[in-house]
């Protein structure tokens, strides 16, 4: 099974109860409010009718009469929703509080207090919200409250249910693909390292994602143990190594730049012989060129060659930087030289690398940016003397 496969597996399930729990509680809620202000409604309106009749003497006369009955009428107009509502006596007859006809659908006997006696789940033909409260002597208010808005809402809150749930396991699909992506160029990248220490080319692998930050402690746990070797066997004294290290990284720095548009990274590794040094020049038309050259020779003769090279090819324009180049190489006899020219593919170099190894680790993570190859690149190839890294910023 991949690790695509697996991440989505164990993302989609757990979005999808996210998606269904929130949903379910949602519903729930909604509907809940919505058909408990119906049922208020609809039993304000049958104890405010039974109220009135209560007081009455003989309740269908006197709140028939043409004023009452108009005041009334216009009131429960203003009811939103309010589908019947009417006064019943005992004896059968009925006083109609609204304009239209009064529809009896439940019994009409009088109930002990308000009740509401139906609702929108017990009629699915016509959903009512159905409220009786007692009048007295046997008379009983009625009011029905129309519950289709409710059944309305309910249709649409699970429409919107379905839709999050859809779209939470969309969003897992999609989290898992990038997560699983990230995960993968990063087993790659792990894989390269092995394989390119051990000469064998190969297209993906798995390893651990942190492999760049132990690889970086790895290199400074191993400058540290040179470091406290090289006292120990001076007895506490700089030697010429220790001196050369520190005057190389004054005089002949390592280099992080961005010119042009062109981002260029040269790292001098610990192990690097006396005589190793780098020359670049940046082009105005979006180019540069890197040479990586070292000089053999007793350590102190060949740091201070290297310095005079340096500084000799710095010192002309950039239009002599081949000829200058070219002539002190040949001068101080230059035994190994790496050369490479950007254009508009990036670009890893290391001065002792006779199987190509930076230029594999780059093709295998193309991604990376000039200051992370040159350091992935020191871990890699220890023994390259000095590696660098162009590519556009």
């Amino acid at each position: 099974m991949s690790v695509r496969t697996i991440i989505i597996l164990l993302a989609l399930p757990l979005f999808l109860l996210l998606a269904g729990v929130n949903s379910l509680l949602l519903y729930r809620q909604e509907v809940a409010d919505v058909e408990q202000g119906l049922r208020g409604e609809a039993l304000a309106a049958a104890v405010t009718v039974a109220e009135f009749a209560r007081e009455a003497r003989d309740p269908i006369a006197e709140l028939g009469a043409p004023g009452r009955l108009a005041a009334l009428r216009a009131a429960g107009a203003r009811i939103p929703g309010l589908d019947a509502l009417y006064l019943a006596a005992p004896d059968g007859r009925i006083l109609n509080l609204l304009q239209r006809p009064a529809i009896v659908r439940y019994s009409l006997k009088a109930p002990p207090r308000p009740i509401i006696i139906g609702n929108w789940r017990d009629n699915e033909a016509q959903p009512l919200i159905a409220a009786r409260a007692p009048a007295g002597r046997g008379y009983v208010a009625v009011a029905d409250i129309d519950a289709r808005p409710l059944v309305r809402r309910a249709f649409h809150l699970k429409r919107l249910s379905i839709a999050l749930v859809a779209g939470s396991a969309a969003l897992a699909i999609l989290l898992g693909l990038i997560v699983a992506a990230r995960v993968a160029r990063e087993f790659r990248r792990v894989r390269s390292i092995i394989a390119a220490r051990e000469g064998v080319a190969t297209e993906a692998g798995l390893g651990i994602g942190e492999v760049r930050d132990l690889a970086a402690a790895i290199g400074l746990i191993d400058k540290s143990v040179v470091a406290e070797l090289e006292r120990l066997d001076h007895h506490g004294a700089q030697g010429i190594e220790a001196g050369i290290r520190a005057m190389r990284a004054r005089h002949l720095p390592d280099l992080s730049t961005v010119r042009h548009g062109i981002a260029l990274s040269i790292r001098a590794l610990p192990d690097a012989e006396p005589g190793v040094f780098h020359l670049h020049r940046f082009t105005a038309d979006g180019g540069c060129t890197v040479i990586l050259g070292e000089i053999p020779g007793e350590p102190a003769t060949a740091f201070a060659a290297a310095m005079a090279l340096t500084a000799y090819v710095q010192a002309g324009a950039d239009a002599d930087f081949e000829r200058r180049a070219g002539a002190a190489m040949v001068a101080y006899g230059c035994g190994s030289v790496r050369r490479a020219t950007f254009a508009s593919m990036p670009l890893a170099l290391a001065l002792h690398d006779a199987a190509g190894a930076a230029a594999a680790y780059l093709d295998r993570n193309p991604e990376l940016d000039a200051d992370a190859l040159t350091a992935d690149l020191a871990v890699l190839l220890p023994k390259a003397g000095i590696v660098a890294a162009m590519r556009a910023a």
